[in-house]
C-alpha cells in the first residue's frame, strides 16, 4: 500500500541537508535523522575518512571546473579519464553502474541503518547539543593548529566550549594552563574562539538555533500513537492484519535527468518517500503505540510486523529496509513476500513495456524487465518512464471497488473505508491535502500537453541546465516552465489526455457538502469546475454528479459502469 508523508524533514545518514518529506501546502513540526546502528560504532569512523576523501574529491573537481583558468589546464591534463565514463555510459551503460556501484561499495561501503523515531528528552537534548559541539572542536584544533588527539583533553574541549558559548568555567585555571601548553596564550586563544565563532559557527546563537532543531528530533508517543492512528484509518486497515504489513514508498532512478524529482513522490516534496515509509513502520512495531492504540479500537496482533519498502517506479523493482528489524519466526514470510514482489515487478514492467512507443513487439516478462532496467541508466534516454502522464482520476473508495478492474495506469487510489470514519475527519484530510497534490499534477500534465511551448518545457534534447535551478532551451536565455514534450507527448499525437481530474469518493453526501462548505479550496475546485466531483453514497449505492451550483445529479444507478467512467 502506498504510504503518505508525516510532516517532517529528514536527513540522511552522510549528509549535510535535509530533505522535506511533506507536500509544501504543509508545514514540519519534526526532524528524523538517519542514524548508523549501534552495534556499527567501530565501523563508523573507518566509513566517515573514506567518505571525506570522496567528498573532498568531489569538491576539488568542482572547484577546478568553476574557477576561470583552471578548466583549460584539466582539458589536457585529465580530460582523458573522463573518457572513461563517457563510453561506459554510451556504449555498456548496465555493466557501467554496476562496476561504478561495486567501487562505490569497495570505497564507501553502505551502513545499516536506523531513524530518531522517538523523542530527544531535555537532558538527551543537551547531551548531543555539547557532543556535536565538543566533536567540532576537535576538528578545528586538528585543522588550525594540527593537534593531535592524544593532546586534546577532555578538560580543555570543554574549556574551549564554554568560552565559546560565554558559559563560566569553574576549572578556568586548569583550563588556561592547558590551552598554553598546546600553544593557545593569551592572544591566540582569543583568535582562536573568534574563529571557532565566526568561521566554524559555533556561538551562543548557532547554539540556540540548533538546540531548537534537536528538540523537533523524533515525535513523542502522542504522536506516533496519532499518526498510525490516522494512517490505519485512512487506509481502512483496522483488522484482519496480515503477519507481514508492507508500507511501499515511491521513488524513480533516471540518469541525466533534472526532471528526475518529477518522477517521485508528490506528496513527499519531489523526494523519495522511503523515510516516510520507514517511519510509519517503526512507529507502527512499537510496542508502546500498539498499546495506546488498543484504547482506541485498533487491536494488532503480537506476530504482525510492519515493514517498510520503495517501489522504483522506473524498473518496478521493490527494496524493502531495515530487515534487521523482521523476527526469525517471520524469515519465511519475507521469503515469500520477496519472491512475490519479484514476480509481481516483472508482470508490471512488462504491462509499462506495452505503453512504451519505441517497443513495437512484446516482450517476455525477463526481457520486459532488463529493458526497464537499461532505461534507468541509459543517460541518453529522454523517457525513462511515462511517469503520471495519462492520470485522470482521484478515486477514495474501498479497494472492493476497484477490484480486477484494469485501470491502465490512469487512476491515482487511495483506499477510504467510510465506516471506519463517522465524522469524516479522515476525508477532510484526504480531500484538502491528498487531491490538492493530485490536483497540480493533473494541472502541470495538463497545461503542458495543451501548449508546450508555452506552458511546457519543449523537446528535453535541446535543455540545458542553469545554476543548477532551471533549465533553458538552448542559447535561448528564457527559463522554461512546466513538463518536457517526451514526458507528454507520443510523437505528434499527445499521449497525456489534458482533461481536469475527477475525483471519484465513496462516502455520504451529505458529509460531503459540509467539508465543500467549510473549506474554501474545495468551492474553487468544485465550483469553478477545475476538478469534477463524482459520490457514490452509500445509502442507496448511487453515483452522483456535484455541480458547479451546489446540486447533485444522478449520473450511474449501476455500480458495474463505474469502468466506463474512470477509463
Amino acid at each position: 500500500m502506498p504510504v503518505s508523508s508525516p510532516p517532517s524533514s529528514a536527513t540522511a545518514w552522510g549528509t549535510e541537508h535535509d530533505t522535506e518529506q511533506f507536500p509544501v501546502i504543509m508545514r514540519a513540526k519534526n526532524e528524523v535523522r538517519e542514524i548508523p546502528r549501534s552495534y556499527l560504532d567501530h565501523q563508523v569512523s573507518k566509513h566517515q575518512a573514506w567518505a571525506k576523501w570522496v567528498h573532498a574529491g568531489h569538491t576539488l573537481l568542482h572547484d577546478l571546473k568553476e574557477n576561470v583558468i583552471t578548466p583549460y589546464v584539466m582539458v589536457e591534463s585529465i580530460g582523458w579519464f573522463y573518457s572513461l565514463p563517457i563510453f561506459g555510459k554510451t556504449l555498456l551503460p548496465s555493466l557501467y553502474r554496476r562496476i561504478a556501484n561495486w567501487l562505490r561499495q569497495q570505497f564507501v561501503p553502505s551502513l545499516p541503518t536506523t531513524l530518531t523515531v522517538d523523542k530527544l528528552s531535555p537532558s538527551e537534548t543537551g547531551e548531543m547539543l555539547k557532543v556535536e559541539q565538543q566533536e567540532l572542536i576537535r576538528r578545528a584544533l586538528l585543522e588550525r593548529l594540527g593537534l593531535r588527539s592524544a593532546r586534546m583533553t577532555p578538560s580543555l574541549i570543554e574549556g574551549l566550549r564554554q568560552r565559546v558559548l560565554q558559559e563560566t568555567n569553574p576549572q578556568e585555571a586548569l583550563f588556561l594552563k592547558e590551552a598554553e601548553s598546546v600553544g593557545l596564550k593569551a592572544e591566540a586563544l582569543d583568535a582562536f574562539v573568534t574563529a571557532l565563532q565566526r568561521e566554524y559557527d559555533l556561538n551562543p546563537r548557532a547554539s540556540s538555533r540548533y538546540k531548537e532543531r534537536l528538540t523537533r528530533t523524533g515525535f513523542t508517543l502522542e504522536e506516533q500513537t496519532l499518526t498510525v492512528d490516522t494512517a490505519l484509518r485512512m487506509m481502512g486497515l483496522t483488522k484482519n492484519f496480515a503477519r507481514l504489513v508492507l508500507f511501499c514508498a515511491h521513488g524513480s532512478t533516471s540518469e541525466n535527468n533534472p526532471y528526475e524529482s518529477a518522477l517521485d513522490c508528490g506528496a513527499c516534496g519531489g523526494n523519495e518517500g522511503k523515510p516516510n515509509a520507514r517511519v510509519l513502520a517503526m512507529m507502527a512495531n512499537s510496542h508502546l503505540v500498539r498499546d495506546r492504540l488498543r484504547k482506541t479500537g485498533i487491536e494488532i496482533p503480537s506476530d504482525t510486523h510492519f515493514l517498510a519498502g520503495q517501489m522504483d517506479t522506473t524498473t518496478d523493482a521493490v527494496q524493502l529496509f531495515d530487515l534487521e528489524d523482521v523476527p526469525p519466526t517471520h524469515r519465511a514470510d519475507l521469503a515469500r513476500l520477496q519472491e512475490d514482489l519479484k514476480e509481481a515487478a516483472e508482470l508490471a514492467s512488462q504491462e509499462r513495456c506495452s505503453r512504451l512507443p519505441e517497443l513495437l513487439q512484446g516482450l517476455t516478462d525477463s526481457q520486459a524487465s532488463a529493458h526497464v532496467r537499461q532505461r534507468s541508466v541509459d543517460w541518453s534516454q529522454v523517457r525513462p518512464e511515462w511517469g503520471l502522464s495519462s492520470n485522470t482520476t482521484f478515486l477514495i473508495a474501498r479497494r472492493d471497488l476497484t477490484k480486477g478492474l484494469d485501470l491502465k495506469g490512469r487512476v491515482f487510489m487511495h483506499s477510504y473505508d467510510y465506516r471506519e470514519d463517522p465524522s469524516h475527519r479522515f476525508l477532510e484530510v484526504l480531500l484538502t491535502a491528498p487531491q490538492v497534490v493530485a490536483q497540480w499534477i493533473n494541472m502541470e500534465h495538463y497545461f503542458s500537453t495543451v501548449d508546450n511551448e508555452v506552458y511546457g518545457s519543449a523537446s528535453k534534447i535541446y535543455h540545458n541546465v542553469v545554476g543548477r535551478f532551471g533549465i533553458m532551451s538552448g542559447p535561448w536565455s528564457d527559463l522554461r516552465l512546466g513538463l518536457a514534450r517526451q514526458t507528454v507527448m507520443n510523437g505528434e499525437m499527445p499521449y497525456h489526455e489534458p482533461m481536469r481530474l475527477l475525483t471519484m469518493v465513496e462516502a455520504p453526501r451529505k458529509g460531503i457538502e459540509k467539508l465543500i462548505a467549510r473549506h474554501e479550496v474545495l468551492q474553487h475546485y468544485y465550483h469553478n469546475e477545475w476538478v469534477h466531483l463524482v459520490v457514490l453514497d452509500p445509502e442507496d449505492r448511487t453515483w452522483y454528479r456535484y455541480r458547479p451550483n451546489g446540486a447533485w445529479t444522478r449520473i450511474i444507478q449501476d455500480v458495474s459502469q463505474v469502468t466506463s467512467l474512470i477509463s
